[in-house]
């Protein structure tokens, strides 16, 4: 069904016919958990509408040209009405003092390096590329920075969070606009449930058990769920069952690329955005183009904006953590339902 306009109330409203698919494991349509797809309705605004600090790419090798010379730096890159994000590097040895995020979870993706994290109620754990880091709410925790090298890892956080720290430790610097006071009030860590846990490997509890598949944070606006692909199927070692999903970059005889058509998916609330934790992916933005990103990059996909995805490295696997607010519900074009050169 193609793309139709309706008018009413005196005034005109797109109403875009889409397919949807209910998958919280970035399955492509037709291969969704609830059943054959369904056609619906939505109000669709235009897409590829970036506000700073979201832009469609940071690329890790930027950030460091940024912060050339610094050890410690700390970089928003998204701020939108769902969540909070930082890119953050500390040289081995730096501390984090105690802290504890009353109302709202956490999350830590470590890129490069290693961060130990002491969790309240929790062994220790030894984050180090490729681990996903959940913190549940109400719990107190500290972390540092490890190993003979820098560390690198995108923390994230529920946008409007608080932070509150031990009145036995050192006090905060106070915001520009208050000043800090004690308080008091009793607590109990948050109890984890399936998928959550402390901490998650893509590498080790990942790609080398076959277990990449579905979410391995599902939270109060928080999700994580690492999506793996390969251009090769014969470099799979664990089948075509395992998460072998929007493989290949585009096929030589496909069309160009047209940013302003209708092509791939979208979300009609949150956005959704990945981190490259190996490997290379290519990422096509409605009205904005078409972007390569490799290991420690992010990609971003404003609010109802059409999008494809697909690995990108000609030869190993290639995984981007999907990450949202929410476990998203992809919503498939039916102008245009093809997903060109194997995409998704």
């Amino acid at each position: 069904m193609k793309t139709t306009t309706k008018i009413a109330a005196a005034a005109l409203m797109a109403g875009v016919c889409l397919t949807v698919v209910f998958a919280q494991d970035g399955a492509p349509a037709g291969r969704g958990r609830g059943g054959p797809a369904q056609n619906w309705w939505v109000n669709k605004t235009a897409g590829g509408v970036y506000k700073p600090p979201m832009r469609p790419l940071w690329k890790l090798s930027e950030l460091k040209k940024m912060h050339a010379g610094q050890n410690n730096w700390q970089e928003q890159i998204i701020l939108d009405p769902e969540q909070d994000a930082t890119y953050n590097s500390a040289a081995p040895g730096t501390k984090f003092d105690a802290r504890m995020h009353p109302d709202t979870p956490a999350v830590f993706v470590v890129v490069a390096g290693q961060v130990h994290f002491t969790v309240e109620g929790q062994p220790p754990a030894a984050a180090r590329r490729g681990s996903i880091v959940n913190i549940m709410k109400t719990t107190v925790f500290s972390y540092e920075a490890a190993g003979d090298q820098n560390a690198l890892w995108v923390e994230v956080n529920p946008t409007n969070y608080k932070t509150v720290y031990p009145a036995d430790g050192s006090s905060p610097a106070p915001s520009q606009d208050g000043k800090v006071v004690k308080v008091s009030f009793n607590h109990t860590p948050g109890a984890y449930t399936k998928p959550n846990q402390l901490e998650w490997n893509t590498f080790d509890d990942g790609i080398a058990k076959c277990e990449t598949r579905g979410a391995r944070v599902l939270d109060d606006h928080l999700f994580a769920s690492p999506l793996l692909g390969y251009v090769n199927p014969a470099d799979n070692p664990c089948g075509t069952g395992s998460g072998n999903i929007g493989s290949g970059p585009d096929k030589p005889d496909a069309p160009a690329f047209n940013p302003r058509s209708t092509f791939g998916h979208m979300h009609a609330g949150p956005a959704e955005w990945w981190i490259v934790q190996v490997g290379a992916i290519g990422g096509k933005f409605e009205n904005t183009g078409e972007f390569h990103a490799v290991e420690g990059d992010v990609l971003y996909a404003a609010p109802m904006t059409w999008h494809q995805m697909a690995a990108e490295a000609p030869t190993g696997p290639s995984v981007r953590l999907a990450m949202g607010g929410y476990a998203l519900i992809n919503m498939f074009n039916t102008e245009n339902p093809g997903n060109a050169g194997g995409r998704e």
